[in-house]
């Protein structure tokens, strides 16, 4: 049995608590034991000025200094496995990478964001920083193929980077129902930068018949401010479900006919909502922001979803109108999308991908 540090948030509502509550809960423990440390003290507050930000990291990196030195001395430990979302992470990345070196512990960068290309064309303090940070460590694990690309273009690093995308459970269909496309559904944490606002003007120009279902956390500002741009539709056309649980979320998204993620976020990744929507044969309409693009290229090369333009409200109306004229060919990509996620995203797939990572570590 190898004794494998997981250094990850274990608290809040993100892709990568999601995540690490879902990895602690069903990866196989026959041959890694997994000692989870949370990489952060409480729930991440979105809304937090940069100040307090890094305020809140200096006292995570003390206390996670700490957890570590305990546990690498009194466990054997082989192997630290830590996730991060990079910008001010990216120190602490830098001090775990470094501490792991100190005590002789094989380690793993587990980059859970998509903005890394973007850092690296900058010859600037954030990539210095990040290759500083990378180069303390064993393996540099990816969730897209544009940043696998462009970590291989650094000899420093290149032998160092995998690509291990995220991973969902996928029941087995036959096939996909056909769809009236009446039902869209936005699934994820309500901001700004997820193109909410986008996404609501669209509905309120698109000249069919349909209901928009928005799924996720947000604050009293910002459900103030979907209502006011709503305006009479909220309600209406335009539904407000809150922050639901997991299971409820996944119940509703096989009740509609497409999700729509009009994401621009910073941090954005490899979402959830998407690949849940994959797996439940509901179509997706999404930017080509970080993963996305690569989740939603079939197996044979060609589109499993439909991609928008960032902030284009003209492109999300297009789609919406497309799919209702193109019920057929749209069922057609709902099912593509399935087999995409049946192939490459299923739980044991990734898994694999995971121990033999691991294994070739020992």
């Amino acid at each position: 049995m190898v004794n494998i540090i997981l250094l990850a948030p274990l608290y809040g509502n993100g892709g990568i608590a999601s995540w690490t509550k879902k990895f602690i809960a069903t990866f196989p423990t026959e041959e890694f034991n997994l000692f989870p440390i949370s990489s952060v003290l409480s729930s991440k507050n979105m809304q937090a000025s940069i100040y307090e930000r890094i305020i809140r990291g200096f006292q995570e990196i003390n206390y996670i200094a700490k957890q570590l030195k305990r546990i690498i001395t009194e466990n054997n430990v082989k192997i630290l496995h830590t996730t991060t979302s990079g910008s001010l992470g990216t120190y602490r990345d830098y001090k775990v990478g470094k501490l792991c070196r100190k005590y002789g512990v094989k380690a793993i960068m587990h980059c859970r964001y998509g903005c890394i290309p973007d850092i690296l064309k900058r010859n600037g303090l954030m990539r210095w920083t990040l290759l500083k940070a990378m180069s303390h460590y064993d393996q540099i694990w990816v969730l897209d193929k544009f940043s696998f690309n462009a970590l291989l273009a650094i000899p420093e690093i290149c032998d160092k980077v995998r690509l291990t995308p995220n991973s969902i459970e996928v029941n087995q269909l036959d096939c996909i129902s056909p769809k009236n496309y009446n039902n869209f559904a936005f699934i994820a944490n309500v901001l700004p930068t997820k193109g909410i606002f986008e996404l609501i003007e669209a509905v309120k120009k698109v000249k069919y018949n349909i209901q928009l279902h928005i799924v996720g956390p947000a604050t009293e500002k910002m459900l103030f401010l979907l209502k006011e741009s709503a305006a009479d539709l909220w309600g209406q056309k335009i539904l407000y479900h809150g922050k639901i649980a997991n299971q409820q979320a996944v119940l509703l998204m096989k009740e509609m006919d497409a999700l729509i993620l009009p994401t621009y976020f910073p941090g954005e990744a490899f979402p959830i909502s998407i690949l849940e929507a994959m797996s439940c044969g509901t179509l997706v309409i999404a930017t080509p922001r970080a993963a996305i693009a690569d989740m939603l290229t079939a197996l044979d090369g060609m589109r499993c979803g439909i991609l928008v333009r960032e902030k284009s409200v003209e492109d999300i109306v297009k789609a919406i109108e497309w799919v209702i004229k193109n019920k057929t060919l749209a069922d057609k990509i709902c099912m593509k999308a399935y087999e995409k996620v049946w192939n490459s995203y299923r739980t044991d797939v990734v898994y694999e991908l995971y121990r033999n990572n691991y294994r070739a570590l020992l």
